[in-house]
């Protein structure tokens, strides 16, 4: 696999296919949150950063706290946007937490579409996923 700096995203097909070069087909031990930093031109920051064992369903003062970090990094540095893919054990089904997830994600990472990733896959939040039960 490529180093990551050596990866430019500039397309929702490409992220995904990062995010499963990344993610890989054996699944997973903890819930987690993952973030890839890209620039203005789509290339891969080297620093991809894992929140593990983050809760079932994601709690407003996490989601607050780390929309001031991404906005601050956004604002302050060379990164021009933020993806993020949630990671969890168990089937690959979609579940409403991990829907939950998904909405609380969005609003982050507005240029990019939120992915799940499961053992032996990676999707992407549709529309209708971000959209309340």
């Amino acid at each position: 696999m490529r180093k990551p700096e050596d990866v430019l995203i500039r397309t929702n097909a490409d992220l995904g296919r990062f995010w499963r070069d990344i993610m890989g087909p054996w699944g997973f031990d903890q819930r987690s949150v993952w973030l890839v930093f890209l620039t203005e031109t789509g290339r891969v920051q080297p620093v991809i950063i894992p929140i593990d064992n983050v809760p079932l369903r994601p709690e407003a003062r996490v989601l607050h706290n780390l929309d001031r970090i991404l906005r601050g990094l956004l604002d302050d540095g060379p990164v021009d946007s933020v993806a993020a893919l949630l990671a969890r054990p168990g089937p690959a089904e979609m579940t409403e937490n991990d829907r939950a997830w998904a909405r609380g994600l969005a609003p982050l990472t507005p240029r990019w579409p939120v992915h799940l990733a499961t053992v032996g896959q990676v999707r992407v939040f549709g529309g209708d996923d971000l959209i309340a039960a």
